[in-house]
């Protein structure tokens, strides 16, 4: 009975008319509770993308500053950097593994497998290996400091179904990544973003 006459007494006009006021601000305070409860998820969803491309900045500055000296990166590669100690504080080694945020391998050298830098390779490639289409979305689409992308040549998204380079001179896949293709190109697992960095 009691559900019968409240269901009534919300059809009367005369209660909307009556409680006009008390309905608009229940209506607002719900829509700003819904705005600040979507904003805050979507910023933890970045947060992740975030820790994992200041390890790309460390990773690359602590590289060049250990190579600086030399004309080339020869003999650069996953082992060397865990074997000299050029990751950051923020990584881990599990094995002979460098672990990045997402508790994912991150690979370094001449390609995304991680091959040796050969004599002469004045380039080299760091690769977060195995993300998922969240993980992937976030760190391909980051807006890093433009200072960062001065020693970026190219970025690839690779999965099982594509591989996509861009690069600076390509003007549908151009640096840095524009989220709404970066979205189109991630899949569900498996995903890596490669930089080329020189």
């Amino acid at each position: 009975m009691k559900i019968i006459k409240t269901l009534k007494k919300l059809l009367d006009k005369t209660f909307w008319y009556r409680n006009w006021k008390k309905v608009v601000l229940g209506a607002t305070v719900i829509a700003v509770f819904g705005m600040i409860v979507l904003l805050f998820i979507g910023g933890q969803r970045d947060v992740g993308a975030q820790e994992a491309g200041q390890q790309i900045v460390a990773l690359a500055k602590n590289i060049r500053n250990r190579y600086k000296t030399r004309p080339d990166f020869w003999g650069l590669n996953t082992n060397e950097v865990i074997r000299k100690k050029i990751y950051p504080l923020s990584m881990n080694v599990v094995g002979n593994s460098l672990i990045g945020y997402f508790n994912n391998p991150v690979v370094v050298g001449a390609d995304a497998d991680g091959s040796t830098v050969m004599p002469t390779s004045r380039s080299f490639v760091i690769a977060y290996k195995g993300l998922n289409k969240q993980q992937c979305i976030g760190l391909a689409s980051l807006k890093f400091d433009p200072d960062f992308w001065l020693g970026v040549s190219a970025m690839a998204l690779q999965n099982d179904e594509t591989s996509q380079k861009f690069d600076w001179g390509n003007k549908e896949f151009i640096l840095p990544a524009k989220k709404d293709i970066v979205e189109k190109l991630c899949k569900g697992s498996n995903n890596n973003v490669v930089l080329h960095f020189e």
